[in-house]
């Protein structure tokens, strides 16, 4: 599954309340033509947790990520569940290789989830 319509498709034969997806940015941003047109696909009920990540996955108010295509679809729609930053760095060497992560994505956590939350109450509540 790499697509919201792919997703969809799958929890809507499946029919089941547990069953219910996850929008992630990073991934979005290469498997979606559009976030908006993906997101509006959705419905509140079937969307239970989004990953706030940038397009390298570093801190999510650097990069090109189309923010509004994310932040206005989700406030239109009434999603009211989690946002999860989602960031890689190489303090943890197994997350990093895993992840493929070389360099120094930020400089330090406290940095990261500072600018991070943020940036996600700014669009949030702007």
């Amino acid at each position: 599954i790499n697509t919201i319509e792919e997703g969809l498709r799958f929890i809507r034969t499946v029919d089941h309340p547990n069953y219910r997806l996850m929008f992630d940015t990073f991934h979005a941003n290469i498997e979606e033509k559009s976030m908006a047109k993906a997101l509006d696909l959705l419905t509140p009920e079937e969307l239970i947790h989004v990953h706030i990540s940038a397009n390298d996955r570093s801190t999510p108010c650097e990069g090109n990520i189309p923010w509004d295509q994310v932040f206005g679809p989700l406030k239109a729609m009434g999603y009211d569940e989690t946002l999860c930053i989602e960031a890689f760095g190489c303090s943890l060497p197994k997350i990093a290789a895993a992840t493929k992560i070389w360099r120094k994505m930020y400089v330090s956590e406290t940095q990261l989830m500072t600018d991070a939350l943020r940036f996600m109450k700014e669009r949030w509540e702007g």
